[in-house]
């Protein structure tokens, strides 16, 4: 993985509700709003993504995190912070969390990454 991961572009498809970044190392990862919300990397989430990432699955979570659905109601609900970072307003009020590019990266274990 290079060190200086950027994307290329990012396509936020709200009717299937999964969010893809072509990344400038001609990968692309593709992840589903659920996951991606679950896995929110604020403090008050922070305690229970690492075995998410780990492992692909949510073990010992609390009820509002794992069963926490992703829900945005418009691409502006995405934002991006400075050159470095994505932070999504859900739809369900939560809306901290910093999703850094290489935190995303990390995240296709999950859910997928393909050539672009």
């Amino acid at each position: 993985m290079s060190q200086d991961l950027r994307p290329n572009g990012i396509v936020v498809d709200l009717e299937q509700r999964l969010l893809q970044i072509n990344w400038n190392d001609g990968q692309a990862s593709v992840l589903d709003f659920d996951t991606l919300r679950r896995a929110c990397p604020c403090a008050e989430c922070r305690p229970w993504i690492h075995d998410l990432v780990r492992t692909s699955e949510v073990r010992e979570t609390p009820a509002s995190v794992q069963n926490a659905t992703g829900e945005l109601k418009s691409v502006q609900d995405l934002q991006p912070v400075g050159s470095y970072a994505l932070h999504f307003n859900w739809a369900d009020g939560h809306t901290f969390g910093i999703y850094d590019w290489k935190y995303l990266r990390s995240l296709e274990s999950i859910h997928g990454t393909r050539e672009t």
